[in-house]
């Protein structure tokens, strides 16, 4: 009888330490991954520091822009060199090149369409601004024209050059005023490819320079949008934006775009050349817009015009 309940205890025993064993080995992989990645929290915010999922942090950083197109709501700012995007939740209102004061935490994500996979990256709580961005006075001269030989005309022609030093260190603001003066402008627009039944595809040259994509698209009227968001004129005409090639019949180009920034005033001066190649008549005259900068926001508080100066020219064949 002693010996029936010893082994009976002992088969007990067994089967007990089998099923924590079984226990052990059907435990899901994803969850010891988990624990392995929240002992690694790191981010470009606290370069080389192990961090605590929940925690929250402060930092100050410097905005950069925000992106609205995918699954995730993302604010870029930059601190030191890396540019870090944080989930938010919310309207902004920031300046790129605002200082803000930002609290924000490591926080857990699925993806959409993957809700197997966990995944850790920061989420921004609070945000403030700590020193607005401010204009930098200067005068640019943005675009001009130079006389360049172009191999597939094998013709030497006038060609649109832009300051690209420039452009690569343009704030915000006067990327606004110079797009939306471009907006109704010539500036060597062609079709990229074969015309798309919308007129979608349109590329010009200061857009592209700009970053703001095909002319009227989401891109380059959202971009102006934003910005004019205060202004109703200057959004009732961006209802017009035009879709005209190079190579029209009429056709306004650029001749020059000079820049100056004044305390909160941005100006825009340019000359502006018309052309009817049907008629061979032109027309050059001179605007000046100037635009106000303030609360984050553009206006066009003035426009000065001079009176368009009329010639002749001679239309060739190859013209007409």
């Amino acid at each position: 009888m002693l010996l029936f309940i010893t082994l009976q205890a002992c088969q007990s025993s067994n089967k007990s330490d089998t099923q924590a064993t079984q226990a052990d080995s059907s435990r899901p992989e994803s969850m010891s991954i988990a624990e392995d990645t929240l002992s690694k929290l790191q981010s470009k915010l606290r370069v080389g520091e192990s961090l605590t999922l929940g925690a929250v942090y402060t930092d100050t950083v410097s905005f950069v822009d925000v992106n609205d197109d995918g699954d995730y709501f993302l604010l870029h700012v930059k601190k030191t060199k890396d540019t870090v995007g944080l989930l938010y939740d919310g309207s902004y209102d920031f300046v790129r090149g605002d200082k803000l004061a930002i609290q924000w935490k490591i926080d857990s994500i699925r993806p959409a369409g993957d809700p197997d996979f966990l995944h850790f990256t920061e989420r921004l709580l609070s945000a403030s601004v700590v020193k607005p961005f401010k204009l930098q006075p200067r005068s640019v001269k943005f675009l001009w024209h130079e006389e360049r030989f172009m191999e597939e005309y094998d013709a030497t022609v006038s060609t649109i050059v832009l300051d690209e030093g420039y452009v690569a260190n343009i704030s915000d603001p006067e990327k606004a005023a110079l797009g939306y003066v471009a907006t109704f402008i010539g500036n060597e627009c062609a079709w990229d490819g074969k015309a798309t039944p919308n007129r979608s595809n349109l590329k010009c040259k200061i857009l592209t320079a700009l970053d703001l994509g095909y002319q009227c698209s989401n891109t380059h009227l959202g971009f102006l949008r934003h910005w004019f968001r205060s202004d109703s004129t200057a959004l009732k005409k961006l209802e017009s934006c035009p879709t005209i090639p190079d190579g029209s019949t009429i056709q306004e180009t650029f001749d020059k775009i000079d820049l100056k920034v004044d305390g909160n005033e941005i100006i825009v001066a340019y000359t502006i050349v018309s052309i009817n190649t049907r008629e061979g008549k032109s027309w050059t005259w001179d605007v000046k817009d100037h635009f106000r900068f303030h609360n984050n926001r553009l206006e066009l508080v003035k426009t000065e015009r001079s009176e368009p100066a009329a010639a002749d020219f001679e239309v060739s064949d190859s013209d007409s």
